[in-house]
């Protein structure tokens, strides 16, 4: 029997130049940029947000009933965020939930704006902040407060900028609780129970990066298992809810600028729709087990669908997919409470109480992409 072991480990990160998932010196060797560790701050920027909060720094939030919730969100992570609390809360929030790219002309005294990005030099953002000041509406900023924004803020903001550093492309559960945090802190909104609790939350994440530590053999670590079913597949990502179709989006995104995979995300219906359509979409690898490449050509495998669904509406998922030639779900474990609607929703809706599951599915992507990125698959 061959004899394995780190010398081995070695060996074959030294043959082959890029390291096994197994690994572990060879991924560690590799993360010059400290990547994974970065990933894993996710608990940490949730943390960091219920620190601001215990500071009163939402505070003046408390007294107010406004018009209308707007939310100015810059380039990429930021906007995504802003997609998935308006998805999960806007149906649940007894006031208005405005996203755009841009301040709306109508904005006043009247609206509370949330101005959330990560790149304090983006001009928009920092034209956001004055405007909204001039016009005397309350002024939240999830950017962090420096250089043309800090400007242009001019004081008048309240400070929820990021506290725990980390690149633009893991910021995205940051600006989702950050969003959350902003419309707990409206008392005199009524807002529907199950909005986790931040502390819950930021535990959670925790726990999901700790079973994720490279030190974790691919079979007791999700994120690892991930990274191998996208690598060297055609993949499309599918969310069977509209806010689990923004998760889906964002691992599209997110993989492709980790690890340079292009995929396409979108929802459970048009991968489903897409699977009737195309028929090389219904072929599996088991109907082609007689298949000789040198006589018949290579074999065109169908796309493999990553679903993103909550714990919560698992088995709805699992029976929709039901119909993908190849097709994995992607759900955190179970949190609190069983799966609803089972047998008497057709189609499952989004609550407050996804959104941890759906937080750490996120965080599970984007470890996944940094696997991948560490092992070279995408070139």
């Amino acid at each position: 029997m061959p004899s394995s072991g780190p010398e081995v480990d070695t060996l074959a990160t030294m043959l082959t130049g890029t390291p096994d998932l197994d690994d572990l010196a060879g991924l560690q060797a590799a993360d010059v940029d400290g990547r994974l560790r970065l990933a894993a701050l996710a608990g940490a920027q949730v943390r960091a947000i219920g620190e601001a909060v215990r500071e009163d720094v939402l505070a003046p939030l408390a007294r107010l009933r406004p018009r209308a919730v707007v939310v100015v969100a810059g380039r990429g992570t930021a906007s995504r965020a802003a997609q998935l609390v308006s998805a999960v809360m806007a149906p649940w929030v007894d006031v208005p939930i405005v996203t755009a790219s841009t301040l709306p002309g109508w904005v006043g005294p009247l609206d509370v704006v949330v101005v959330t990005g990560d790149d304090a030099g983006e001009r928009v953002l920092a034209d956001a902040a004055a405007r909204a000041a001039r016009r005397r509406a309350e002024l939240v900023v999830d950017v962090p407060l420096e250089g043309p924004l800090a400007d242009a803020a001019s004081g008048a903001a309240l400070d929820l900028s990021p506290r725990v550093p980390v690149p633009g492309e893991f910021r995205f559960i940051g600006h989702v609780v950050a969003l959350l945090a902003v419309l707990t802190a409206l008392r005199h909104v009524r807002t529907a129970s199950g909005v986790p609790e931040l502390s819950e939350l930021a535990d959670l994440l925790d726990e999901e990066a700790a079973r994720n530590h490279p030190g974790h053999e691919m079979f007791h670590n999700a994120a690892k298992a991930l990274a191998t079913r996208v690598a060297d597949r055609s993949t499309a990502w599918a969310g069977d809810t509209p806010a689990a179709t923004v998760v889906a989006e964002h691992a599209a995104r997110t993989f492709y600028a980790i690890a340079g995979v292009s995929a396409v995300g979108g929802s459970l219906s048009e991968a489903m729709m897409a699977s009737v359509a195309v028929p090389e979409m219904r072929s599996t690898a088991v109907e082609s087990i007689f298949h000789d490449p040198e006589i018949d050509g290579a074999l065109t495998l169908p796309t493999r669908v990553q679903v993103v669904s909550s714990s919560a509406w698992e088995w709805v998922a699992r029976r929709r997919m039901s119909t993908l030639a190849d097709a994995d779900l992607l759900t955190a474990t179970p949190v609190d409470e069983p799966g609803r609607g089972v047998d008497t929703v057709a189609e499952p809706v989004d609550s407050p109480a996804d959104l941890a599951s759906l937080l750490v599915v996120a965080l599970r992507i984007e470890l996944a992409a940094v696997y991948l990125r560490l092992i070279g698959t995408s070139g």
